[in-house]
């Protein structure tokens, strides 16, 4: 299923050279964010995957119950403040000299290429490695990697490019949003407006994560939750694109096309 991530990887560069393509001729650094971005995710989960693996195995060890929910829940600010301070970061450093919404336009799709690479292209390859020691006898199959290959099933790939897709759009409204902040100088707002945002979106996937039995049922409801989120954020993604204007509520957006 090597066309999964190539799918995902094909619209971000897509939307890579949209952006390239719109910017002056002048515009400089769009490779230089792009990287910002990709580092950011990487440090970002990183960090974060060794806290939580820390505080569930030392910490919360035999937390069981509605304090294990309690966890979940808690970290899901952990992993929300990561992710500001990564897009902050990216955003920080590729306007140091000088500001451009198309550079910080480029951190998100940064961000998402990081995304993308840990939890499609990095699987996949590791699920191809783990098939060829299987099949060569050099491994049995009561293993970790019999589970890697499990996780790469052509409908587990397909459900994560669409969600890698899904968290695209909604990176880039929120990399949108804050870049308008920063470029106006107003720092804490693009901190808050950002935290703010993720951290709905992180709930809203934890609640329904909690409430409703695992399995096929549950991947729809997240699934559709997450598309309606998507599309709200796309608008302020498909506003800028269009206007190149950032407006930050998307009822404001809604309102003018009403009107025109």
């Amino acid at each position: 299923m090597i066309v999964c991530p190539l799918i995902a990887l094909v619209v971000l560069g897509i939307a890579y050279y949209k952006i390239h393509k719109r910017s002056s001729k002048l515009e400089t650094g769009l490779p230089g964010a792009l990287g910002y971005g990709f580092l950011g995710y990487l440090w970002q989960y990183l960090i974060f995957s060794f806290l939580a693996m820390y505080l569930m195995a030392l910490v919360f060890k035999g937390v069981s119950g509605i304090g294990k929910v309690g966890v979940s829940f808690g970290l899901t600010f952990l992993s929300t403040a990561f992710t500001i301070a990564a897009l902050y970061w990216g955003i920080y450093l590729t306007n140091e000299k000088k500001r451009s919404l198309y550079r910080s336009a480029v951190v998100g799709i940064g961000f998402s290429l990081g995304k993308v690479a840990i939890e499609l292209v990095q699987p996949y390859f590791y699920s191809a490695y783990a098939s060829i020691r299987i099949n060569n006898g050099q491994i049995g199959k009561e293993t970790d990697y019999m589970k890697a290959i499990e996780r790469t099933t052509i409908p587990s790939m397909l459900e994560g490019t669409y969600k890698c897709l899904l968290m695209f759009i909604v990176i880039m409204a929120i990399t949108l949003i804050m870049a308008k902040y920063y470029e106006e100088r107003k720092v804490h707002h693009a901190w808050i407006t950002g935290a703010v945002i993720y951290e709905v979106i992180m709930l809203i996937n934890q609640l329904f994560v909690n409430v409703i039995p695992s399995g096929i049922a549950q991947k729809i409801v997240v699934l559709i939750v997450l598309t309606v989120i998507a599309v709200i954020c796309g608008s302020v993604v498909w506003h800028w694109f269009k206007t190149d204007e950032i407006e930050p509520d998307p009822r404001k957006i809604l309102s003018a096309g009403k009107e025109a």
